[in-house]
């Protein structure tokens, strides 16, 4: 356990040293406090762009529009960055040819890959909830208050979401050899366990993407036993993409 908690503080360490953190600070905080503003001037600008002659009717935005332009963001921005970051964790090690050294020392394979996946999932879901806190306070500013309990627990469950992919995205960068091709496929894994998947009856009330495509539902009525499923979907595919990495790192071999 000691040598695992150092691991995990080094990682953690060193994406503070390569401004990982910075960049995931940013990019959640621009979230937090752009989609607000966002929601806010759409009307004022879709007005202004307005043909002529033709009267465009927008109703007042609310703290539902913020929500939307929270949702679309984390979608369409932050996941990009961050599984073009997280990309990196395992395969910039065998790049750098410091596996060797890494490994050489009293710690197993298996703390090693472990170290990496609890530091990615501590740090970011640190951010994205920190990130949240403060788009909910700006939102009611703005728009004025709705239920903190339900959204405290859309973020819960969209958080859980972020940590599936972090899962993945590592599980590729244990797999292959270039960060492009360990954040293809972490982009895929977010491609057909959301939109993908949502497209069939039989699987989209159980996939992983129900929690992130839902989240006006857990707005409106909070928790309702329709996300049972989903998450333990989600958080299986966590594990699978833990153990898989352990097994995969085990058989490879080191190059110095």
């Amino acid at each position: 356990m000691n040598s695992l908690a150092t691991l995990v503080k080094k990682e953690l360490l060193e994406q503070q040293r390569t401004k990982k953190i910075l960049i995931l600070i940013v990019v959640f905080l621009f979230v937090a406090i752009g989609s607000p503003i966002f929601a806010q001037m759409t009307p004022t600008l879709l007005k202004s762009m307005s043909i002529p002659g033709l009267n465009i009717n927008l109703p007042d935005p609310t703290y539902n529009d913020s929500i939307d332009q929270f949702i679309k963001n984390i979608s369409q921005i932050a996941l990009l960055v961050l599984i073009f970051i997280v990309a990196g964790a395992i395969v910039d090690e065998k790049n750098k040819k410091t596996l060797d050294i890494m490994l050489s020392k009293p710690i197993s394979r298996n703390t090693f890959v472990i170290s990496k996946f609890l530091a990615y999932i501590f740090s970011v879901s640190t951010i994205f909830i920190l990130s949240a806190i403060i788009f909910y306070l700006y939102t009611v500013s703005i728009f004025g208050n709705f239920s903190f309990s339900n959204f405290a627990l859309m973020a819960l469950v969209i958080c859980l979401y972020l940590d599936m992919i972090i899962s993945i995205t590592i599980l590729a960068s244990t797999y292959v050899k270039n960060i492009i091709a360990a954040a293809g496929i972490g982009f895929i894994g977010f491609i057909l366990l959301g939109s993908v998947a949502s497209l069939f009856d039989g699987l989209k009330k159980i996939a992983p993407g129900y929690i992130f495509s839902n989240y006006k539902d857990i707005i409106a009525t909070g928790w309702t036993n329709e996300l049972i499923l989903p998450i333990i979907m989600t958080i299986t595919f966590i594990a699978a993409s833990i153990i898989t990495a352990l097994l995969l790192f085990k058989r490879q071999e080191i190059e110095r």
